[in-house]
């Protein structure tokens, strides 16, 4: 299954909870002109959300916490970096007797909600959900619920909290991603009324955060519509 659209359309909270709906599988992928981040769902519940720019580390957290030590976490960072070792971080604190699994499943499940916050702020950008050829598993699976979670976001922001990271708001945001550097001419052609109407086409498919389908023949008459767009 792939899915994808425009957030100023869908926003993701509500793309999550249609995705919930039905218990799906798979990484939604989020991207606008500043960030990729991605939210990974099991049955249509959220296992990890990755928001690289405003992600807090999972051994800055436990520190912050007062659940490890900065000597700890230098010692397991230092083995995690072993080429021959292939254990998360979280598994190596668990091996080493530094945090107990439920201490470590508490501080990941706020580390979910803080970016489920983060979510929140994100009003414009493009997003697509695949379902991968392998599920992909985490050693430390949060597995919540998409409707507490967003509760739990929605009851933050009443209550007066805001995302560590303010979002840029740009109005031409969608003329950024373009695979080729726009121009006047291209703008002149294919901005209208501030939306670019090559979005808005079925060759939404070649933008490069969504490969275009293998295969296949435009149809009569499509070949003079498209040669033009600057994305071809």
């Amino acid at each position: 299954m792939i899915l994808w659209g425009r957030i100023q359309d869908f926003p993701i909270f509500a793309v999550l909870q249609f995705l919930a709906q039905y218990r799906k599988s798979g990484v939604l992928e989020i991207q606008d002109f500043e960030e990729f981040g991605s939210i990974y769902l099991t049955a249509g519940r959220v296992d990890a959300i990755s928001l690289p720019l405003s992600d807090d580390l999972l051994g800055r957290r436990l520190v912050a916490a007062g659940v490890l030590s900065e000597e700890q976490l230098r010692e397991c960072l230092l083995e995690a970096q072993d080429a021959d070792n292939t254990e998360p971080l979280g598994l190596l604190l668990l091996h080493r007797g530094y945090t107990d699994r439920s201490t470590l499943q508490e501080i990941v499940n706020q580390q979910i909600y803080d970016q489920a916050l983060e979510l929140s702020d994100w009003q414009s950008g493009t997003f697509k959900f695949t379902v991968p050829e392998q599920p992909i598993k985490f050693p430390i699976t949060p597995s919540i619920d998409v409707q507490t979670l967003l509760l739990d976001a929605y009851r933050r922001l009443d209550e007066g909290d805001r995302p560590r990271r303010e979002k840029v708001v740009v109005e031409d945001e969608i003329c950024l991603t373009c695979t080729v550097e726009c121009n006047e001419h291209i703008k002149a052609r294919f901005l209208k009324n501030d939306v670019c109407l090559w979005r808005n086409m079925p060759a939404v498919a070649k933008d490069h955060l969504f490969p275009a389908p293998r295969g296949g023949r435009r149809r009569g008459g499509e070949e003079d519509e498209f040669q033009d767009l600057p994305f071809l």
